[in-house]
């Protein structure tokens, strides 16, 4: 193999290597433990700080979450669906998750590709709370970041795939074990 075609080789795979997200979590160490009735129906309801819902992708970052979260309910045989407005329960069986953003960076696919490392860098902070769907009563609230970087190269993850993670981990927790979710693809 000559030596530029070799180095470009060498390239690609370095950049392709960053392409995992990864969600660090509060009390990574134990499961929600919600109840065996309260994973079959999953609401999900997107909040927001001032500084989130005010940003002009806004919209564009709510709509990411109904893809991965609908792959991820499917995968264990829930069903999902999305509440707007504040949240409340709805005196059904069922979990309701409360994520509300405090703060976000989004970097779409297309941005990252067209300007790999001058995109910056994608990442959510937000506070998850597991609540009854019937009655509305708290369980449990985790914090969630997740974080990505431009330095990683075109391929690090874009705020999608961090959306995904998170949905995954949500389910592990409602879930209660690893075992019962699907593996997604991050």
């Amino acid at each position: 193999m000559r030596k530029p075609t070799l180095i470009v080789v060498v390239t690609l795979l370095v950049l392709a290597s960053g392409c995992a997200s990864t969600v660090q979590k509060t009390d990574a160490a134990s499961a929600t433990s919600i109840g065996s009735t309260s994973g079959k129906t999953v609401v999900l309801n997107i909040t927001g700080s001032d500084t989130s819902t005010t940003a002009k992708d806004w919209g564009q970052f709510k709509g990411l979450w109904r893809e991965p979260c609908t792959h991820e309910s499917a995968a264990v045989g829930d069903t999902f669906l999305i509440q707007d407005g504040e949240p409340k329960a709805t005196g059904e069986d069922g979990t309701l998750v409360v994520v509300n953003v405090l703060d976000y960076r989004y970097v779409s696919e297309g941005a990252r590709i067209m300007f790999g490392v001058m995109t910056g860098n994608a990442f959510i902070n937000a506070h998850v709370t597991f609540r009854d769907l019937k009655s509305g009563d708290v369980r449990s609230t985790k914090t969630y970041d997740t974080t990505s970087s431009a330095w990683e190269g075109v391929f690090s993850g874009m705020t999608i795939k961090q959306v995904s993670a998170m949905c995954h981990q949500i389910f592990t927790e409602i879930g209660g074990s690893s075992s019962k979710v699907a593996s997604s693809t991050r």
